[in-house]
């Protein structure tokens, strides 16, 4: 079975994909998205309902990938669990087998959610990675022999002497990789490197950036006001309205992007997302890893 950390270790440009998981994902459709997936990515990453909405459990989705004999990367969110609730799942996953973890602190939840909900946020992102870490470590659990350990990030213009405390904190505490958030506006990611090069994070951890494959201008204009249009400019939004095939121009424009970030000092490797089509995101990594070799 290829695996995230293996890929990352050979540190050739890494290609991982999300699993696209809604309250209408069975078992049979994670098995269809993981046969379709696995001959041409590096690992499929479980996301953790970061909107709230209901979905299989990251542990079930894992074991099922784990049976196809792909490696998962599986998200856990602080945002609904508690130390105790942490830790019970971060051993669950690791006597299936799993090797890498990816821990956010979790967005909130807005205030017309519904039906209400007590968030935990009981934990930072660092203390998070301490304990995946420190329970990787533990010889008294021997069903986890040590996580490969994620946490997240999201990209920005930063100003002149800017500084990544938070996530150098995050390394020091133990994070292996960075996961960045989809962003297709590759001059803020520039400038956001730069600033982690300069603090030589990428010496000491694997960044990977995140892009969309866009199967039509309905996806892309969710994307952009999901992610306040600094991420998404709208010239990619008239992309796509104009293209005679939407998901061609998809796959081109996730082409184009990656090709770019393979060119940028201290990235990785890239995380894609395609909701509803892993068709798109094969066809993408495909045609990228005819053009990197």
């Amino acid at each position: 079975m290829k695996t995230l950390r293996e890929a990352l270790g050979r540190k050739t440009f890494v290609m991982s994909a999300d699993l696209d998981l809604g309250r209408g994902t069975g078992a049979a459709e994670v098995r269809h998205q993981a046969r379709q997936l696995a001959p041409v990515v590096d690992a499929v990453q479980v996301p953790d309902s970061h909107d709230g909405r209901l979905q299989m459990s990251v542990t079930a989705a894992a074991a099922l990938l784990l049976a196809e004999g792909v490696d998962p990367v599986v998200h856990l969110t602080g945002r609904d669990r508690n130390r105790i609730a942490l830790e019970n799942d971060l051993l669950g996953l690791g006597v299936l087998g799993v090797q890498s973890v990816l821990l956010t602190r979790g967005e909130v939840l807005p205030d017309s959610y519904r039906p209400p909900t007590r968030q935990v946020l009981e934990l930072s992102g660092t203390d998070l990675v301490t304990i995946a870490r420190q329970l990787g470590e533990d010889e008294s659990v021997p069903g986890v022999s040590g996580f490969h350990v994620g946490t997240a990030a999201t990209v920005f213009a930063p100003r002149k002497g800017w500084k990544p405390k938070s996530l150098l904190e995050r390394v020091e505490a133990g994070a292996d990789f960075v996961q960045m958030q989809i962003c297709f506006n590759l001059k803020s990611l520039r400038r956001y490197m730069m600033h982690l090069v300069d603090a030589r994070l990428p010496w000491r951890c694997a960044v990977l950036a995140g892009i969309a494959v866009l199967p039509d201008v309905e996806t892309a204009k969710r994307l952009q006001l999901a992610l306040h249009g600094s991420a998404m400019a709208g010239q990619i939004v008239r992309r796509m309205a104009d293209a005679v095939e939407p998901e061609r121009e998809g796959v081109a424009i996730a082409l184009e992007k990656i090709l770019q970030l393979a060119e940028i000092p201290g990235i990785s490797g890239v995380n894609l997302t395609a909701p509803g089509r892993p068709d798109l995101i094969a066809e993408t990594v495909r045609a990228a890893r005819s053009h990197l070799g």
